[in-house]
């Protein structure tokens, strides 16, 4: 199993920006990462929408905001949550967050007494309008930089136990986009659902954010998703990974 910190769970309740399209305050932001460990670089996600922590925040201005001409149309979003494609809202620090794609699912995919729901599949476009925002995307990305804009993928899933036993999930295992190229725990994907223990006939609803591209728009056509195992409290394997789910895209 990959090591978790209980701290982390209680920093989710302390982010600052969010999202918007996932929860109700549109004044946050899509590309959120914590970096969990600074030897092992796995991330530990923020709630769906965060861009950053208050602690990797403290010193950057939470001030902006957009400029009259900029709110004028009718696509824009001053909160609440990005439904439409085309929807847009800023965040706090001077990020224009753009609904790019979005596809409601309910495919499925089981492994021993687990079943993983994928709810839905966003894609945002981020743009940074300011230093500031740039520098915080970087930084939760643990990059040196970021080239704006940056694409942002999000997915959500409900992990289903049908067994008799808690289990502890180790979350995804990859996510594959339609370039091959994959993004994981180890390199930058955000997911809420590892290190969850669901109880017995339970469900939790969770979900998993990562980089999908810089400076173009991916274009995502299809994503295949591949979860790893869960375990019982001492840590003994009690469901395996599961083979790719592949979801296309509408």
């Amino acid at each position: 199993m990959r090591p978790y910190r209980s701290v982390l769970l209680v920093g989710l309740s302390l982010l600052v920006l969010g999202l918007a399209g996932c929860q109700d305050n549109a004044h946050q932001s899509s590309a959120s990462y914590k970096n969990a460990s600074t030897s092992s670089k796995k991330y530990k996600a923020p709630k769906p929408d965060a861009a950053v922590t208050q602690s990797s925040s403290s010193k950057i201005a939470q001030s902006y905001k957009p400029k009259t001409a900029q709110t004028q149309s009718k696509n824009y979003v001053k909160s609440g949550m990005l439904k439409q494609e085309g929807q847009y809202t800023f965040d706090k620090v001077g990020t224009k967050l753009t609904l790019d794609k979005v596809h409601q699912s309910a495919q499925t995919i089981k492994s021993g007494q687990l079943t993983y729901r994928i709810d839905t599949v966003r894609v945002i476009r981020n743009v940074a309008e300011t230093a500031d925002a740039k520098k915080m995307a970087a930084q939760a990305l643990d990059m040196p930089s970021i080239k704006s804009p940056y694409y942002t993928l999000q997915v959500k899933f409900t992990i289903i136990n049908r067994g008799k036993r808690a289990v502890t999930t180790d979350g995804i295992k990859a996510i594959r986009l339609n370039d091959d190229r994959q993004i994981s725990a180890n390199n930058q994907l955000s997911d809420a659902s590892a290190g969850q223990t669901i109880g017995a006939h339970k469900q939790v609803a969770t979900f998993a954010t990562g980089l999908a591209g810089q400076s173009t728009d991916p274009n995502l056509k299809q994503i295949k998703i591949a979860f790893s195992g869960a375990y019982s409290q001492k840590q003994k394997q009690l469901v395996k990974p599961t083979d790719w789910l592949t979801i296309t895209l509408s």
